[in-house]
């Protein structure tokens, strides 16, 4: 049995295969989209075996009702680009009754005809209902792709990038595992074994499918590099006082598991003994956890401006410590560290020309008296977002704005990003990381220069002391040198509740 869906959809998919997640937000569009092709083209979307060909005029019918579910939801929610999760799972009740059942899924992740080809006969293999194999219609591997709440096969399918193509196969237990195109026919015989008992002598159960997974689920040598991002703490604000003590937990765990720490800025709330010391503290804390290693950290606006708008104060920051240019041999990486708040007006940030020129050349007499070097990962970090955007107004500050008719970006913009994009081109840097505007988001941008071009990622953090209010936020980044991909994810915690992944994204 098979479902052929368009790759936007590959979230909804994964949730009507699972009675035990919870819905996610999808795109209103994205739902729209499927509903429709499941309703009236389901003879194109569905693989079913022989003898159950009736399978497919009950999915069609019931996609029917759920689209009509959608239809009729409150004019408040139809509004909504995003719809909620309650209302999700309201509306493909129906369908994951029909989805849910089935003991074993795969899903096929990746591009090239080898993998469709194998989709299909997989789909087609008679499994007498039990296998339901997922195949998307377009492939990852030519851009961005970024998923709202991911579900944890689909989160683990995406991790899996830099070994695609291939297939996730799992079950309604959570046994998971991602196994390579190449490496297809030694599992299946190995579940076939499961599917009839062969170990056992007796017929197959779940339970059977479930202990082939996990014997498979150990990742077989992919060579990621990780980095924890965290950003805009604001230390001695009422929200990091209280959040603090969550964030702690969180990293007692994941620093132990991650290459290197980068902080982009706003390490405290305003340039304050105090709150130096407390932001100096926490920075202990990581490099104890990191076996020594100090995170990596540059300034940000709050740090040397009164409440991130008024004056100058550096002395504060200097207590800090200053990094420019920080190589890592253990996970092969150069981090270049931008101060993009030494010459700013309000919360505004600007790089000065003796700042690009500075650390050119420091990049440059680095690379040429170490030659290995150019085969490192060059990051720059600055805090102010390389690319513009708005958000919607949560703050009393984007209220205020807003109700004047004003978007905050103009009070927050870095002024000369372009010149950073340039000299990102000049150096052959193509990963910024980024903070100042409490969003986690992923960006991938075509940047020009005469009659040159580049593509740059930008990676930004949220807030992660929660400030103004904000979820409780990190970002871990992996990067595998021999598919140079990135694969981001986005944590969030809201009002004390677990960290959970909001967004994942896979680079092409």
């Amino acid at each position: 049995m098979g479902a052929i869906f368009k790759l936007e959809h590959a979230n909804i998919m994964t949730y009507i295969t699972s009675r035990a997640d919870s819905p996610p937000r999808v795109v209103r569009q994205h739902l729209n989209e499927f509903l429709e092709a499941l309703s009236y083209q389901v003879n194109r979307y569905l693989i079913s075996e022989r003898g159950n060909a009736f399978w497919l005029d009950d999915i069609a019918n019931v996609a029917r009702e759920a689209a009509r579910r959608l239809h009729e939801s409150p004019a408040s929610v139809r509004e909504q680009t995003i719809v909620p999760p309650s209302t999700l799972g309201r509306v493909l009740e129906g369908l994951r009754e029909e989805f849910s059942s089935f003991p074993l899924y795969a899903l096929a992740v990746g591009s090239g005809p080898a993998l469709k080809i194998a989709a299909r006969e997989l789909a087609s293999e008679q499994m007498r209902g039990q296998l339901l194999v997922l195949i998307p219609e377009s492939n990852i591997s030519e851009r961005n792709f970024e998923v709202l709440d991911p579900l944890p096969a689909f989160s683990k399918a995406l991790h899996a990038a830099p070994d695609w193509p291939g297939f996730l196969f799992w079950t309604q237990s959570g046994a998971s595992a991602f196994v390579k195109l190449e490496d297809l026919d030694e599992i299946l015989h190995a579940l076939r074994d499961a599917r009839y008992g062969a170990r056992s002598r007796r017929p197959g159960t779940p339970s059977d499918f479930d202990n082939t997974l996990r014997e498979w689920s150990t990742p077989r040598g992919r060579n990621y590099r990780r980095i924890l991002h965290l950003s805009d703490l604001h230390f001695g604000t009422e929200e990091a006082i209280e959040n603090q003590a969550i964030l702690d937990s969180e990293l007692s765990e994941i620093v132990q598991r991650v290459d290197r720490v980068v902080i982009t800025g706003d390490l405290f709330d305003t340039p304050n003994k105090n709150y130096a010391t407390l932001f100096g503290n926490f920075k202990q804390n990581i490099t104890r956890l990191s076996g020594g290693r100090e995170p990596i950290v540059i300034p940000g606006n709050h740090d040397q401006r009164m409440i991130g708008v008024f004056g100058e104060n550096y002395k504060h920051v200097a207590m800090i410590g200053s990094q420019k240019i920080v190589v890592d041999d253990q996970c092969k990486m150069i981090f270049i560290c931008f101060n993009s708040s030494e010459k700013g007006s309000f919360a505004r940030g600007r790089i000065t020309k003796s700042q690009f020129r500075q650390l050119g050349g420091e990049y440059r007499t680095l690379t040429a008296s170490r030659p290995e070097l150019k085969e490192y990962l060059p990051i720059a970090l600055v805090h102010h977002h390389p690319f513009s955007f708005e958000v919607q107004a949560e703050t009393l500050v984007q209220k205020a704005l807003k109700a004047f008719g004003f978007g905050d970006e103009a009070f927050l913009v870095l002024t000369n990003a372009e010149d950073l994009h340039h000299w990102c081109m000049d150096w052959n840097v193509k990963t910024i990381l980024h903070g100042h505007k409490h969003k986690a988001r992923y960006v991938e941008r075509e940047v020009k220069r005469d009659s040159h071009s580049a593509r740059l990622t930008a990676i930004g953090c949220g807030s992660s002391l929660g400030a103004e209010g904000s979820p409780v936020s990190y970002n871990l980044l992996e990067w595998e040198p021999a598919s140079q991909r990135w694969v981001a994810s986005f944590f969030e915690s809201i009002n004390g509740g677990a960290f959970r992944e909001t967004v994942a994204a896979v680079s092409p």
